[in-house]
């Protein structure tokens, strides 16, 4: 009874440690935002310098439409579906061939390692160029930025998995496209799940300086023409704005990688 007993006691303490972690990460976002209102309502230079969170509110809310805002946010998120998806599709698959298959890994991987130091933001010229200065150019510069992360953790996964596993499953008959995707894959999937969100988050960031430069909708826009248009409050609010649907979309995909991982491991 009392092994019972304190065996029931860790497991309700490691259930509540993701809730503590999360009480604890929303007491340090509060205190920040607290301070820099502080900060800003005692500062000498005003709201000209630097608006505080409720100032930029409350410019948001005189200068803002929700369909205009809704209009700059689902154009964004627009752009990243199509860049990450595309991103994903490509590294996913050209990272897990090139893992299983030595050959394609000798013919990709010099490839890959000439491209991969160039900043993506270095193709926005090139892209432009190409594309001209409709959505394609920045769905390319996305799609760049999300492509060799996701590749390489692929690959890694796939090189990283354990020849004792694949050794067994040849031992029970399992070999050739079923050795792939019913071990092999598997087995790489936390790798992959982790190039995936570092791929989207880099997104982002790559939408956003896209969207500086070229760009008549999107979160990007709307800081530029905030800042054109001497609405510095406006600006605030779209920066904190993107800043949150980077985070609500990060979780999201966090959790349905989670699930991915957890249904497809081996056994």
């Amino acid at each position: 009874m009392a092994g019972a007993r304190s065996a029931a006691t860790d497991m309700s303490a490691l259930a509540s440690l993701p809730a503590s972690r999360q009480a604890l990460g929303a007491v340090g976002a509060i205190a920040v935002v607290a301070a820099w209102e502080l900060g800003a309502r005692l500062s000498s230079a005003g709201s000209d310098a630097l608006p505080s969170p409720t100032q930029a509110l409350g410019s948001a809310w005189r200068f803002l439409s929700a369909g205009e805002l809704a209009q700059h946010v689902g154009w964004s998120l627009w752009r990243i579906v199509a860049g990450f998806a595309l991103a994903a599709a490509a590294g996913v698959a050209l990272g897990v061939a090139s893992g299983w298959y030595a050959w394609l890994a000798r013919l990709v991987r010099p490839i890959v390692d000439l491209l991969r130091p160039i900043p993506p933001l270095a193709w926005i010229p090139i892209a432009i160029v190409w594309f001209g200065i409709g959505e394609a150019s920045k769905v390319f510069v996305i799609f760049l930025g999300a492509f060799f992360p996701i590749f390489t953790n692929a690959f890694r996964g796939m090189v990283s998995i354990p020849p004792v596993l694949l050794a067994a499953a040849r031992t029970m008959d399992v070999d050739g496209p079923a050795l792939l995707f019913k071990v092999a894959l598997p087995a790489a999937l936390p790798d992959i799940s982790t190039g995936l969100r570092v791929g989207f988050g880099l997104s982002f960031g790559i939408l956003v300086a896209a969207e500086l430069i070229a760009a008549e909708r999107g979160m990007g826009f709307l800081v530029m023409q905030a800042r054109q248009l001497g609405q510095l409050g406006v600006a605030v609010f779209a920066i904190l704005l993107i800043g949150i649907v980077t985070l609500i979309a990060d979780r999201l995909l966090a959790a349905g990688l989670r699930r991915l991982v957890g249904r497809r491991s081996p056994t």
